[in-house]
């Protein structure tokens, strides 16, 4: 699930909603009689406004399957509006395509998988109407299988690179963890297991943490990782879907302001002073963390509303020789990508890049 989306949670279904479940219901049990008339119609193409921004997607290696943590009517709705699936599945079945086939969704936020990071950039983020403890509906698993297979054989993408949500995201130090750690999530969580994923038809998948086994991530979640990559007895997977456990609401902040009281540490942890972690300071300079440990700057007492961005290259000043592109290359307009201008915060894919302010600071990921 996307970080800190609110969905809709009512009983009730509004217009709209109810006559897209009537057709969606229709279209399901039209395809068990006549499969080979409906195959080409099973996904329904819904426009996001977010396609008139996003861009393309610098490869697709990945298959991310999220849960919503909700089953209210407004799910689609509000998924479309933010762009935060490639596509959505139902508690019906219906599948629904919310951007254009090759466009970035902000589904996987920060994540990381064997060294890559940022996974949006390659990765079609599919959210399926539910909770990451709790089995999909028979519906929903059929079209899922469906789904995953046309996009498995479309992209060549392999079963072992069909993956929850929550096997990829990780979190920034904080005051909990003082490195960058895995377990940011359980999103997704109940597509790591083997019922499901042979139900889905994936007959591979990860046996181990890459990033923790080189030491890139530690791990945060020690339950979470034993349901990613231990072989679980029946009495075990029962286990995950008898207690009601709601993932975690994480915002996963690209700015973090630092309020009175609080410390770098509960920001960036061990990666205060790296050269990705980028201070924006209240008296308006911009600093590496590298270069403020260079300067002898007292992190121990930050002056309140310092906001700190970690993993970040500090890309510098937007000028008429420096363009956006100039800078960051093909990064300019990600959604990741960050124009600090007048105190404010915009990202890529909303910038404006004819009507750039003079002095605009531009923060990028790699």
């Amino acid at each position: 699930m996307p970080m800190r989306y609110h969905f809709e949670n009512s009983g009730g279904v509004d217009r709209r909603g109810f006559l897209r479940q009537v057709f969606a219901g229709a279209l399901v049990a039209a395809s068990t009689l006549f499969p080979e008339k409906t195959e080409a119609a099973r996904i329904f193409d819904i426009k996001s406004p977010k396609r008139r921004t996003r861009p393309m997607r610098k490869s697709t290696r990945f298959i991310i399957l999220h849960t919503t943590e909700a089953d209210g009517s407004g799910t689609v709705d509000c998924i479309t509006q933010s762009g935060t699936a490639s596509y959505v599945v139902d508690r019906a079945g219906a599948i629904y395509r919310i951007l254009g086939k090759s466009q970035v969704s902000l589904g996987c936020g920060r994540s990381m998988w064997n060294g890559l990071v940022n996974l949006d950039n390659h990765a079609i983020n599919i959210e399926v109407v539910g909770y990451h403890n709790k089995y999909p509906s028979g519906l929903q698993m059929e079209s899922l299988k469906y789904l995953v297979g046309v996009l498995m054989r479309t992209y060549g993408i392999s079963a072992g690179k069909v993956m929850p949500h929550s096997q990829v995201a990780y979190g920034r130090p904080n005051r909990w963890y003082r490195r960058s750690h895995r377990g940011r999530k359980r999103c997704g969580m109940i597509f790591a297991t083997d019922p499901v994923r042979r139900r889905l038809g994936l007959l591979d998948r990860p046996r181990y943490d890459p990033d923790v086994r080189v030491k890139r991530l530690t791990v945060g979640d020690e339950y979470l990782s034993k349901v990613l990559y231990a072989k679980m007895s029946k009495q075990e997977l029962a286990a995950i879907t008898s207690q009601p456990s709601p993932d975690s609401e994480d915002e996963d902040l690209a700015v973090g302001t630092v309020q009175k009281g609080q410390t770098v540490w509960e920001y960036a942890g061990d990666e205060y002073a790296s050269e990705t972690t980028i201070y924006l300071l209240p008296d308006g300079r911009i600093r590496r963390g590298d270069d403020l440990l260079k300067e002898k700057f007292d992190f121990h007492n930050v002056q309140p509303g310092t906001r700190i961005a970690v993993g970040y290259t500090l890309g510098g000043c937007v000028t008429g020789e420096r363009t956006p592109f100039s800078i960051a290359g093909q990064n300019w307009n990600r959604p990741d990508t960050l124009y600090l201008t007048d105190g404010k915060v915009i990202t890529g894919d909303e910038i404006n890049d004819v009507q750039i302010p003079a002095g605009t600071f531009l923060l990028f990921r790699k």
